[in-house]
């Protein structure tokens, strides 16, 4: 099954996978809205289209990969194929012809058959066609440029795409009304990986590539978590990675690139999902390794996100409005609208889950110290949140402020995590299920918004009503755990036919989803008002082919 699906926004990318792709001098590019072709996001934005589109002559698309385009027309075959990681070659027909266009100040000059796209920055590329093929390459000087692209142009077009096509040719999906989404997903997922580099030591992935770049500490888990079914050792790098970028004192960022950490952190999931990997690699060696250096991180949790004796934690906030708590990765969500420290139901939750899988994995390395240690650790969350965030008349979960001393009574998709945690009790979970299910709060069409429905900040703006999937995930994890099967079921369910209806009709898997199922994703408000047309440069939208959206869909589809 081959992608076909064309849409703006698409990532057009060189896999690690397939050679050396790195941060530092990234050549990566989106699909076009309004012609074949592609934008490469370089200091001064190029594009390279094919022209002459008139309807006679209307190709038809017949592949669209993160790293190849396919077309026919009635006069010959149209591609795009990444060759390396600073070279796309392909073919064009003499009536459709291949072009290229650079914003701001450019300067084309041609030579010897090259022509050269000098846009005053310090970054060239250079297009040569010849017999219908043509090479395009990007460099930091005129002459590599012009060398890239004569090399390129010897390329072994027709083997190069067998090769690309290959991954896909047979592809089984135990779900076949699902399986060019599959496949989508294994395009997006490929797109999504650099080379070590710098500080980071093994093959890691960010976020979207465009345009995000940088490494993130929960996505890369929740990378790895997709990437177990299709490659073991590349899933385990994903969480290793983070590791590279640990500081002595334990601390991990929430982003890292080659030469730079934040001053942040982010949730820690990270030995949830070596656990998973585990059960997929079997490989001891790798659980060590997270044993020993997770402790250290979760270690430097306690120490440095407690606000009281309790084992209740708290994020870092700050006062940016849009960005109150970026630390949890759920900026803008109301629970923080207010000024007030809280005991965070979600990271307290994280930690329980944490030190729960820590002594799991302590216990299955034969470490009776630490499985110890981790398993009082996790009964002492687990009772100190029951304590503190359980609001009896309500039934729910909250935040509890610290200052004020009060529950912060925002119904947000964070008081849930006891159910991924094992928190609850047997009742609490039923109180817990009938929030879930009611219409008027979190029964949406699509499960579950960021935000109860009767919250009156509900709308559509990133975390104040959209779907998230990494909760929809993690919560019907826990409905598994619980026992209510049929409702984590229709929770999949539901979400695998929202975004598969949505890449059906847009060519892309989002960030968020709209909880009615109604409203396209790329309308949605990302920190205040939707931008048109989609420009990133001028305001971040709902992220297109985003990875964590597109891994844990792939892990549904594997499960």
């Amino acid at each position: 099954m081959i992608p076909e699906k064309w849409g703006q926004g698409q990532l057009f990318a060189f896999s690690a996978l397939d050679g050396e792709s790195y941060f530092t001098d990234d050549f990566t590019g989106t699909l076009s809205g309004d012609k074949i072709g592609v934008i490469f996001h370089t200091r001064c934005r190029r594009a390279l289209y094919f022209g002459n589109m008139n309807k006679l002559l209307s190709p038809q698309i017949k592949c669209v990969l993160s790293d190849m385009i396919t077309a026919e027309t009635l006069l010959g075959n149209l591609s795009m194929v990444f060759a390396g990681r600073h070279l796309v070659v392909g073919e064009y027909t003499d009536i459709n012809g291949i072009y290229v266009s650079a914003d701001g100040d450019c300067e084309t000059v041609r030579a010897d058959g090259v022509e050269i796209q000098d846009t005053k920055d310090g970054e060239y590329t250079a297009l040569l066609r010849e017999n219908g093929r043509f090479a395009f390459s990007f460099a930091k000087s005129v002459g590599e440029a012009v060398s890239l692209c004569r090399r390129g142009i010897d390329t072994d077009i027709a083997a190069l795409k067998e090769t690309k096509k290959k991954p896909f040719e047979n592809l089984s999906c135990k779900r076949s009304e699902y399986a060019a989404l599959y496949a989508k997903c294994i395009s997006v997922m490929k797109s999504q990986l650099y080379s070590p580099e710098g500080n980071i030591k093994r093959i890691w992935s960010t976020p979207d590539r465009l345009p995000h770049r940088n490494m993130w500490l929960w996505d890369s888990v929740f990378h790895a978590i997709g990437h177990r079914h299709l490659d073991t050792e590349i899933a385990q790098n994903l969480i290793l990675a983070l590791f590279d970028v640990q500081r002595e004192d334990g601390f991990i960022p929430h982003m890292a690139r080659p030469d730079y950490i934040s001053d942040i952190t982010q949730p820690p999931v990270i030995g949830w999902g070596a656990w998973l990997v585990y059960e997929k690699s079997g490989d001891k060696d790798f659980l060590k390794a997270v044993s020993e250096n997770n402790k250290r991180f979760l270690l430097w949790c306690r120490q440095n996100r407690r606000k009281s004796e309790k084992e209740l934690y708290s994020w870092h906030t700050n006062p940016e409005k849009n960005n109150r708590c970026d630390e949890s990765g759920m900026d803008n969500s109301p629970r923080f609208d207010t000024e007030s420290d809280l005991f965070a139901i979600d990271f307290s939750c994280y930690m329980a889950n944490e030190a729960r899988y820590m002594k799991r994995i302590a216990q299955e390395l034969g470490d009776s110290e630490n499985a110890e240690l981790f398993g009082s650790w996790s009964e002492k969350i687990k009772n100190d949140i029951n304590a503190a965030l359980w609001c009896e008349s309500d039934g729910f979960y909250y935040d509890y402020d610290i200052q004020n001393g009060c529950f912060n009574k925002v119904q947000s998709v964070a008081s849930f995590l006891p159910l991924f945690a094992g928190v609850c009790r047997k009742e609490q979970a039923e109180s817990l299920i009938a929030h879930l299910v009611n219409p008027d709060e979190f029964g949406t069409e699509l499960p579950v918004p960021s935000i109860s429905k009767r919250d009156k900040t509900f709308g559509t703006d990133m975390w104040r009503g959209p779907v998230w999937l990494n909760f929809s995930y993690m919560i019907a994890k826990g409905l598994d755990d619980y026992g209510y099967t049929a409702l984590s079921e229709q929770i999949r369910n539901k979400t695998l036919d929202s975004v598969n209806m949505w890449y059906n009709r847009t060519g892309t898997v989002y960030e968020f989803y709209d909880s009615e199922n109604r409203v396209p994703p790329f309308c949605f408000n990302r920190k205040g008002e939707v931008f048109e047309p989609y420009d990133f440069r001028v305001k971040y939208q709902t992220i297109r082919d985003y990875g964590w959206s597109v891994t844990l869909v792939f892990d549904m589809l594997n499960s």
